[in-house]
């Protein structure tokens, strides 16, 4: 009698709407926890914008008054533009170019060239320069967002390919910034644990 329920064309019929339910059910878990990963990523965007903005209205973007490019020492020169970049998070701008980031900074093409060229260990170009902080803000994305997937991660930084993102990853640390993320996971468990 059972078989025969099973096997009836109602008995199908539910089996088959259970079964997309349950297919539908977990469709709508992945959408949702990738829409929630972009509004998390989302808002933190938002505040760092909104941070920035008050930043720009609160102090200038140019060289600090009074002085000019060239009354700067290099070392000055470049410890103030590499501020700058960090403070305004230029690097995460997907296009951002030379010559955008010395119109923005009120600089020369050719100071920024030179300040990198001289005051960069070892000495980098522009591109370099940029992708080095790129990937140093993914490795502190990496460890204080979790929850955030290494695409989210990615575009965060700048970078618009996830290939092209992973790709640099393990050219300039050694590996997936996923391995790198449990890395820093499993090192902050050893010293919770040897800690107490």
């Amino acid at each position: 009698m059972y078989i025969t329920t099973i096997l009836s064309p109602v008995g199908v019929l539910v089996t088959m709407v259970i079964l997309a339910l349950l297919v539908s059910l977990v469709i709508m878990l992945r959408i949702s926890s990738k829409v929630a990963d972009n509004n998390a990523r989302l808002i933190d965007r938002v505040t760092t914008l909104e941070h920035s903005a008050l930043h720009q209205e609160q102090s200038a973007t140019s060289v600090p008054q009074g002085n000019s490019p060239a009354d700067l020492t290099d070392y000055e020169l470049y410890r103030w533009f590499d501020a700058q970049m960090d403070e305004l998070r230029l690097y995460c701008q997907p296009e951002i170019d030379l010559k955008t980031t010395a119109q923005t900074l009120g600089l020369t093409q050719r100071s920024i060239i030179q300040t990198l060229k001289t005051m960069g260990n070892p000495p980098l170009t522009f591109t370099e320069y940029i992708t080095n902080k790129r990937l140093a803000y993914a490795c502190t994305l990496l460890q204080d967002r979790p929850h955030w997937n290494i695409d989210a991660v990615a575009r965060e930084t700048g970078i618009m390919s996830d290939a092209t993102f992973r790709r640099l990853f393990r050219k300039y640390y050694g590996m997936s910034p996923s391995e790198y993320r449990e890395q820093k996971r499993q090192n902050a468990l050893k010293a919770v644990h040897s800690a107490s």
